[in-house]
């Protein structure tokens, strides 16, 4: 036993035991601070320096018990020494770099001067195991120096990479997530995954990884979709045919855009008129987005409210013209299809009740005034407080009724389908709108404005005071069952003065 002890004694004069030990009491007392200071999903960063100095020790056994003059012996001293010195450098760069600097630091350390940080950190640990060995480090690096010339001629496309990566990482021109264009093609544009030592790698839509070599990104001009902010321009582009005036068509467009989930209030959408082709007149229709993975999904919602936007309008898309010669009997279809709406419309006409108070004959001139309007999903048809003078009848689809509360918070009040109605006060009076009413399911309304009644009213001014009392009692039937009013200036004591007042406000209105 005092043998062993001498013997022990000899290996730490002589360095088998680096640093008398304290190396290795240094190295256990670093662990055990980052395994109480490293997050819980950040622990499994400790296992290779743990396993390192289970090594160093191993060796070190190894040393005391092998024969000191053995060439055994000196690898096994040689191999504790730079296990404990690459333990050291791991830990201490995990505590340098991951807890002190990583608080001092908003952004976090780019991968690629970690790996260059920790090389430089092996290397010394190398070089010192090597001076331990008795290598001249003087002939070691002239002799490394023309190795490296010779290699540096052989990876000049490596090198090039690897400090094209260098600088993408201080300039940081994009980071890991930005979505970035690098070439002219819209299908190259992806989100950054990995900015690695000799390329960057992109994630494209399509679930395509794209790895582009640092030295072509650091040459080609480079489109950040994510920075400054992360809001982005988009476009789409309408062509119409030219007989239509471009204001109007303008305004249609816009009212088309506005509000769709997705699209940015600020910067308003915006629609230029572009350019003449020979199909009509093309639209440039610009709005922004902030979530630019959703990008393709949001232009293509964009371009059904187009479509729907447009055919409220009553303008169809431009589609090419060609000189063709076909006879066929093209009336009788129109007429056909003209005759079918006209009955539709006479059928929604039918289940309103005011409008019972019509003629056979005033019925069908009201028909032949009202227009049909598709609405899109999630799409407001009028808006609480707006004025208004239109009276829709649903033919299909549904709606949602909302009022606003004094929060500010819309509270639905009522659904609305097929034969349902809304806007009689305001077709009839002018009065502002009561409450917000939007399409929920893809939706066709027939619309009839003030000048398809005015002419109807001028003819029969007596058909006012039918109105009215129709009017009054459904006024009287929607605040009884707790809705909220209609009109705001009623006596609710007595239809027959509910029945007067609106009788004036229609008078009124239409001038009778």
């Amino acid at each position: 036993m005092a043998g062993f002890g001498d013997r022990l004694e000899a290996m730490v004069n002589a360095g088998a035991l680096p640093f008398g030990g304290v190396g290795a009491i240094i190295a256990v007392l670093m662990i055990l601070a980052l395994r109480f200071l490293l997050p819980p999903q950040d622990l499994k960063r400790i296992q290779i320096p743990f396993i390192l100095l289970v090594a160093h020790l191993v060796f070190v056994a190894l040393t005391i018990v092998l024969p000191e003059a053995s060439v055994a012996h000196r690898f096994c001293a040689l191999a504790a020494l730079l296990l404990i010195l690459i333990t050291l450098g791991r830990v201490g760069f995990l505590l340098l770099v991951d807890l002190v600097a990583a608080r001092r630091i908003t952004r976090p350390i780019p991968k690629i001067f970690r790996d260059i940080m920790q090389a430089l950190v092996y290397s010394a640990a190398v070089l010192i195991t090597l001076r331990a060995a008795g290598a001249q480090l003087d002939a070691l690096l002239t002799t490394s120096a023309l190795l490296t010339a010779v290699v540096g001629l052989s990876l000049q496309d490596t090198l090039g990479n690897l400090f094209a990566g260098l600088s993408i990482q201080a300039q940081r021109p994009f980071e890991v997530g930005d979505w970035i264009q690098f070439d002219d093609r819209e299908d190259w544009i992806g989100h950054v995954v990995e900015i690695n030592w000799r390329a960057t790698k992109v994630l494209t839509l399509d679930d395509v990884e794209v790895v582009i070599p640092n030295g072509l990104l650091a040459r080609a001009p480079i489109k950040n979709f994510s920075k400054p902010t992360p809001v982005s321009r988009r476009s789409v582009y309408v062509v119409v045919p030219r007989e239509h005036p471009p204001h109007v068509v303008r305004a249609a467009l816009v009212r088309g855009v506005r509000e769709l989930a997705g699209v940015l209030d600020e910067p308003a959408t915006s629609v230029v008129t572009y350019e003449f082709t020979e199909r009509g007149v093309m639209y440039w229709v610009r709005f922004h987005i902030d979530d630019f993975e959703a990008r393709e999904g949001i232009d293509g919602r964009v371009r059904d409210r187009v479509w729907y936007a447009l055919r409220r309008a009553g303008i169809e898309l431009a589609v090419p013209t060609h000189d063709v010669d076909v006879r066929h009997d093209d009336e009788k279809e129109r007429q056909r299809k003209q005759l079918m709406a006209n009955q539709r419309r006479l059928r929604a006409l039918r289940g309103v009740d005011f409008c019972r108070a019509l003629s056979g004959e005033q019925l069908e001139r009201l028909a032949l005034a009202t227009e049909e309007r598709p609405y899109a999903p999630g799409e407001v048809v009028v808006r609480e407080g707006d004025a208004g003078a239109e009276f829709f009848i649903v033919i299909r689809g549904d709606l949602t009724v909302t009022i606003e509360e004094e929060a500010g918070a819309g509270v639905e009040v009522a659904r609305l389908s097929s034969g349902s109605f809304f806007g009689e006060m305001s077709v009839m009076t002018g009065e502002p709108r009561t409450a917000t009413v939007r399409a929920a399911t893809d939706t066709w309304l027939l619309v009839a404005g003030k000048a398809a009644f005015q002419q109807i009213l001028e003819d029969a001014p007596e058909l006012a005071e039918r109105f009215s009392q129709v009017l009054a009692a459904r006024q009287e039937e929607l605040s009884s069952a707790g809705s909220k009013p209609a009109a705001p200036v009623v006596n609710p004591e007595a239809n027959s003065d509910r029945s007067g007042q609106l009788l004036e406000r229609i008078r009124e209105f239409f001038s009778l």
